[in-house]
């Protein structure tokens, strides 16, 4: 079932990945899982979504159940922020 996910960030910029410039980057939206390594490029496949081109709203297919959903902002290399910029994990309910 797609899952339309709005994405909004106060204090800091949106940037494309590639794109270094101060309080920006962009958005890593982890489905099910947890970012474990702070320290390197967050990894990008069907659970860990990358928006490298700045985008701030996606739809997401999402198989009925309980999923896990949390944001992390990316530098220009795709490696978190420090301190991490990140939403808190929210879980939702597709019927």
């Amino acid at each position: 079932m797609p899952f339309l996910c709005r994405i909004r960030m106060k204090g800091m910029g949106v940037a494309p990945a590639g794109v270094k410039k101060p309080k920006t980057g962009h958005h890593h939206l982890l489905i099910d899982t947890a970012l474990e390594d702070y320290e390197n490029a967050a990894p990008s496949d069907k659970m860990n979504r990358h928006f490298g081109g700045g985008q701030t709203q996606t739809t997401i297919p999402l198989s009925p159940g309980t999923h896990t959903l949390q944001l992390v902002l990316g530098d220009h290399n795709h490696i978190p922020h420090k301190p991490p910029v990140q939403s808190k994990r929210i879980t939702i309910t597709v019927k």
